[in-house]
Protein backbone atom coordinates (compact mmCIF):
# COMPACT_ATOMS: atom_id res chain seq x y z
CA UNK A 1 0.00 0.00 0.00
CA UNK A 2 2.79 2.64 1.13
CA UNK A 3 4.61 1.66 -2.04
CA UNK A 4 1.91 2.99 -4.18
CA UNK A 5 1.74 6.69 -2.02
CA UNK A 6 4.00 8.78 -4.05
CA UNK A 7 1.70 8.60 -7.28
CA UNK A 8 -1.17 8.72 -5.31
CA UNK A 9 0.09 12.13 -3.84
CA UNK A 10 1.56 12.90 -7.00
CA UNK A 11 -1.88 12.93 -8.40
CA UNK A 12 -3.62 14.71 -5.81
CA UNK A 13 -1.48 17.29 -5.52
CA UNK A 14 -2.80 17.56 -9.56
CA UNK A 15 -6.28 17.64 -8.58
CA UNK A 16 -5.65 20.53 -6.18
CA UNK A 17 -5.56 22.30 -9.19
CA UNK A 18 -8.39 21.85 -10.61
CA UNK A 19 -12.31 21.90 -9.90
CA UNK A 20 -13.03 18.12 -9.98
CA UNK A 21 -10.95 15.11 -10.80
CA UNK A 22 -11.63 11.41 -11.27
CA UNK A 23 -8.88 9.54 -9.79
CA UNK A 24 -7.67 6.15 -11.82
CA UNK A 25 -9.45 3.41 -9.71
CA UNK A 26 -5.76 1.94 -8.36
CA UNK A 27 -5.16 5.32 -7.61
CA UNK A 28 -8.10 6.34 -5.72
CA UNK A 29 -8.13 2.46 -3.85
CA UNK A 30 -4.57 3.48 -2.91
CA UNK A 31 -6.17 6.44 -0.77
CA UNK A 32 -8.10 4.80 0.45
CA UNK A 33 -6.45 2.07 2.04
CA UNK A 34 -4.32 4.34 3.09
CA UNK A 35 -6.53 5.89 5.20
CA UNK A 36 -8.15 3.41 6.56
CA UNK A 37 -5.10 2.27 7.28
CA UNK A 38 -4.21 5.15 9.57
CA UNK A 39 -7.83 5.25 11.05
CA UNK A 40 -6.73 1.49 12.50
CA UNK A 41 -3.30 2.21 13.57
CA UNK A 42 -4.29 5.21 15.54
CA UNK A 43 -3.58 5.69 19.03
CA UNK A 44 -6.60 5.62 20.22
CA UNK A 45 -7.68 2.37 18.41
CA UNK A 46 -6.54 0.05 20.55
CA UNK A 47 -8.47 1.24 23.83
CA UNK A 48 -11.68 1.32 21.44
CA UNK A 49 -11.01 -1.97 20.04
CA UNK A 50 -11.09 -3.71 23.26
CA UNK A 51 -14.73 -1.21 24.08
CA UNK A 52 -15.55 -2.39 20.60
CA UNK A 53 -15.15 -5.97 21.31
CA UNK A 54 -16.67 -5.97 24.52
CA UNK A 55 -19.86 -3.92 23.62
CA UNK A 56 -20.51 -6.14 20.20
CA UNK A 57 -20.20 -9.51 22.26
CA UNK A 58 -22.67 -8.48 25.04
CA UNK A 59 -24.67 -7.27 22.01
CA UNK A 60 -25.06 -10.43 20.48
CA UNK A 61 -25.72 -12.66 23.34
CA UNK A 62 -28.93 -9.71 23.90
CA UNK A 63 -30.25 -9.99 20.59
CA UNK A 64 -29.77 -13.09 19.66
CA UNK A 65 -26.99 -12.98 16.90
CA UNK A 66 -23.70 -14.74 16.69
CA UNK A 67 -21.57 -13.50 13.88
CA UNK A 68 -18.51 -12.16 16.09
CA UNK A 69 -19.18 -15.25 18.75
CA UNK A 70 -18.81 -17.98 15.81
CA UNK A 71 -15.70 -15.98 14.57
CA UNK A 72 -13.93 -16.29 17.85
CA UNK A 73 -15.04 -20.09 17.86
CA UNK A 74 -16.97 -19.92 21.45
CA UNK A 75 -18.39 -22.87 21.75
CA UNK A 76 -22.45 -23.62 21.53
CA UNK A 77 -22.91 -24.62 25.48
CA UNK A 78 -21.12 -21.67 26.39
CA UNK A 79 -22.56 -19.39 24.24
CA UNK A 80 -25.85 -20.31 25.61
CA UNK A 81 -24.64 -20.41 29.47
CA UNK A 82 -23.52 -16.40 28.96
CA UNK A 83 -27.18 -16.09 27.17
CA UNK A 84 -28.67 -17.08 30.38
CA UNK A 85 -26.42 -15.09 32.52
CA UNK A 86 -26.67 -11.67 30.39
CA UNK A 87 -31.12 -12.75 30.84
CA UNK A 88 -30.30 -12.40 34.39
CA UNK A 89 -28.30 -8.67 33.54
CA UNK A 90 -25.14 -9.96 34.02
CA UNK A 91 -22.20 -8.86 31.14
CA UNK A 92 -19.33 -10.52 29.84
CA UNK A 93 -16.29 -8.83 30.50
CA UNK A 94 -12.75 -9.67 28.99
CA UNK A 95 -9.71 -10.57 31.63
CA UNK A 96 -5.92 -10.73 30.27
CA UNK A 97 -2.43 -9.71 31.49
CA UNK A 98 -1.13 -7.88 28.71
CA UNK A 99 -3.86 -8.59 25.92
CA UNK A 100 -4.84 -5.09 24.39
CA UNK A 101 -2.18 -6.05 21.51
CA UNK A 102 -4.22 -9.21 20.70
CA UNK A 103 -7.69 -7.74 21.06
CA UNK A 104 -6.47 -4.99 18.72
CA UNK A 105 -5.03 -6.47 16.31
CA UNK A 106 -7.86 -9.00 15.76
CA UNK A 107 -10.29 -6.23 15.44
CA UNK A 108 -8.31 -4.48 12.86
CA UNK A 109 -8.37 -7.32 10.86
CA UNK A 110 -12.15 -7.26 11.04
CA UNK A 111 -12.68 -3.17 10.47
CA UNK A 112 -9.69 -2.63 7.92
CA UNK A 113 -11.81 -3.67 5.40
CA UNK A 114 -14.90 -1.98 6.36
CA UNK A 115 -13.29 1.13 7.03
CA UNK A 116 -12.06 0.75 3.51
CA UNK A 117 -15.52 0.24 2.07
CA UNK A 118 -16.77 3.69 3.84
CA UNK A 119 -13.68 5.56 2.29
CA UNK A 120 -14.76 4.20 -1.33
CA UNK A 121 -17.67 6.48 -0.93
CA UNK A 122 -16.99 9.05 0.96
CA UNK A 123 -16.64 12.91 -0.62
CA UNK A 124 -12.92 13.44 -1.11
CA UNK A 125 -11.66 17.05 -1.04
CA UNK A 126 -8.06 18.24 -1.55
CA UNK A 127 -7.67 21.56 -0.16
CA UNK A 128 -4.92 24.65 -0.62
CA UNK A 129 -4.20 26.10 2.81
CA UNK A 130 -3.19 29.79 2.85
CA UNK A 131 -1.35 28.29 5.98
CA UNK A 132 1.34 25.83 6.49
CA UNK A 133 -0.50 22.95 8.43
CA UNK A 134 1.00 20.68 11.15
CA UNK A 135 0.46 16.98 11.33
CA UNK A 136 -0.74 15.29 14.70
CA UNK A 137 0.54 11.93 15.82
CA UNK A 138 -2.88 10.32 15.01
CA UNK A 139 -2.66 11.07 11.34
CA UNK A 140 -5.86 11.05 9.98
CA UNK A 141 -7.28 13.52 12.17
CA UNK A 142 -11.52 12.55 12.66
CA UNK A 143 -14.21 15.53 13.52
CA UNK A 144 -17.68 14.47 14.43
CA UNK A 145 -20.08 16.60 12.79
CA UNK A 146 -23.13 16.52 15.28
CA UNK A 147 -25.37 18.99 13.42
CA UNK A 148 -24.52 17.43 9.63
CA UNK A 149 -24.81 13.71 11.32
CA UNK A 150 -20.99 13.34 9.40
CA UNK A 151 -17.56 12.52 9.82
CA UNK A 152 -14.81 14.88 8.81
CA UNK A 153 -11.61 13.45 8.23
CA UNK A 154 -8.43 15.60 7.58
CA UNK A 155 -4.62 14.57 6.71
CA UNK A 156 -1.82 17.05 5.65
CA UNK A 157 -0.09 15.65 2.61
CA UNK A 158 2.10 18.56 2.20
CA UNK A 159 2.77 21.73 3.86
CA UNK A 160 -0.31 23.76 2.36
CA UNK A 161 -2.03 20.37 0.77
CA UNK A 162 -4.92 19.21 2.59
CA UNK A 163 -6.72 16.09 2.36
CA UNK A 164 -10.65 16.32 3.43
CA UNK A 165 -13.27 13.66 3.59
CA UNK A 166 -17.11 13.76 4.62
CA UNK A 167 -18.66 10.70 5.69
CA UNK A 168 -22.55 11.15 6.23
CA UNK A 169 -24.26 8.32 8.22
CA UNK A 170 -27.07 9.03 5.81
CA UNK A 171 -25.32 6.74 3.19
CA UNK A 172 -27.15 8.15 0.33
CA UNK A 173 -25.53 11.49 0.87
CA UNK A 174 -21.92 10.02 0.24
CA UNK A 175 -20.57 9.44 -3.35
CA UNK A 176 -20.01 6.66 -5.75
CA UNK A 177 -17.33 7.79 -7.59
CA UNK A 178 -13.70 8.43 -7.32
CA UNK A 179 -13.76 11.77 -7.60
CA UNK A 180 -11.79 14.72 -5.60
CA UNK A 181 -12.81 18.02 -5.76
CA UNK A 182 -10.27 20.90 -5.80
CA UNK A 183 -10.89 23.81 -3.22
CA UNK A 184 -9.15 26.65 -1.78
CA UNK A 185 -9.02 27.49 1.75
CA UNK A 186 -10.14 30.49 3.14
CA UNK A 187 -7.88 31.97 6.15
CA UNK A 188 -10.48 31.37 8.49
CA UNK A 189 -11.23 27.59 7.27
CA UNK A 190 -7.15 26.93 7.24
CA UNK A 191 -7.07 28.45 10.80
CA UNK A 192 -10.11 25.80 11.66
CA UNK A 193 -8.28 23.43 10.62
CA UNK A 194 -5.10 24.07 12.06
CA UNK A 195 -6.77 24.24 15.67
CA UNK A 196 -8.65 20.81 15.15
CA UNK A 197 -5.37 18.73 13.83
CA UNK A 198 -3.59 20.75 17.35
CA UNK A 199 -5.97 19.72 19.45
CA UNK A 200 -6.22 15.67 18.41
CA UNK A 201 -2.52 15.20 19.11
CA UNK A 202 -2.11 12.55 22.24
CA UNK A 203 1.37 13.32 22.19
CA UNK A 204 2.97 15.07 19.39
CA UNK A 205 2.60 17.70 16.90
CA UNK A 206 5.19 17.62 13.67
CA UNK A 207 5.65 20.85 12.14
CA UNK A 208 8.47 22.32 10.34
CA UNK A 209 9.53 25.00 12.81
CA UNK A 210 8.35 24.98 16.81
CA UNK A 211 4.83 26.62 17.37
CA UNK A 212 4.57 29.09 20.24
CA UNK A 213 0.82 28.90 20.23
CA UNK A 214 -0.36 25.45 21.06
CA UNK A 215 -2.23 26.02 23.85
CA UNK A 216 -4.05 28.53 22.50
CA UNK A 217 -4.86 26.89 19.22
CA UNK A 218 -6.01 23.98 21.67
CA UNK A 219 -8.29 26.28 23.57
CA UNK A 220 -9.71 28.04 20.37
CA UNK A 221 -10.65 24.14 19.11
CA UNK A 222 -12.65 23.57 22.08
CA UNK A 223 -14.40 26.85 22.34
CA UNK A 224 -15.74 25.79 18.36
CA UNK A 225 -16.95 22.77 20.24
CA UNK A 226 -14.08 20.51 18.59
CA UNK A 227 -13.21 17.47 20.65
CA UNK A 228 -11.47 14.04 20.51
CA UNK A 229 -11.19 10.74 22.93
CA UNK A 230 -8.63 11.32 25.38
CA UNK A 231 -5.91 8.65 26.26
CA UNK A 232 -5.59 8.77 29.72
CA UNK A 233 -2.55 6.37 29.70
CA UNK A 234 -0.78 6.88 26.37
CA UNK A 235 2.43 5.11 27.41
CA UNK A 236 0.69 1.95 28.52
CA UNK A 237 -1.08 2.04 25.00
CA UNK A 238 1.76 2.60 22.58
CA UNK A 239 3.95 -0.13 24.66
CA UNK A 240 0.92 -3.01 24.40
CA UNK A 241 2.66 -5.25 21.72
CA UNK A 242 6.22 -4.87 23.57
CA UNK A 243 5.47 -7.90 25.85
CA UNK A 244 3.69 -11.43 26.04
CA UNK A 245 0.27 -12.25 26.25
CA UNK A 246 -1.02 -14.91 28.02
CA UNK A 247 -4.28 -16.91 27.35
CA UNK A 248 -7.30 -14.52 27.76
CA UNK A 249 -10.20 -15.62 29.66
CA UNK A 250 -14.14 -14.56 29.62
CA UNK A 251 -15.65 -13.83 33.17
CA UNK A 252 -18.79 -13.21 33.77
Amino acid sequence: MESGLRKTFKALEDAARKPSTQLPPAIYENMCWYCAFLKGVALFSKPGAVVSLVFQINWELENGKHDLLRHLEIPKETIDAWRRECALGRKVIIESENGLQLLYRFQFRRTYALDYSQFLSTKWTISNSPIELPMSDVGLVPIHLTDHKANHYLLPIGPNLLLEGIFFFDLTKNSSQPFVRGLTLTQDEAEYRFDAICASAVAEIIYSRRIPNISESISRAKSKGITFHKIVNSEAITSAGLTNVDDISTSE
